[in-house]
């Protein structure tokens, strides 16, 4: 799957919430078919999308920052 660029999120349209990792304790399995909204676009669970140069993962509804574009 392959990284888009995406624009910052604009607060005034539907965005997932940001988490700093993974939280492991939460069982994938309970999440899944979980989508995360950018800027009111969905993805699936396992997407990844470039903002300001940091990497997000859509993980269980929520967009985990996993390094450098």
């Amino acid at each position: 799957m392959q990284t888009e660029d995406v624009a910052p999120q604009d607060p005034a349209l539907k965005n997932s919430d940001k988490a700093a990792q993974k939280d492991e304790g939460v069982a994938k399995a309970a999440m899944s078919g979980a989508i995360c909204y950018w800027n009111d676009k969905k993805y699936s669970d396992g997407a990844t999308v470039c903002d300001n140069k940091r990497r997000y993962e859509c993980w269980n509804g929520k967009w985990v920052d996993i390094g450098d574009c």
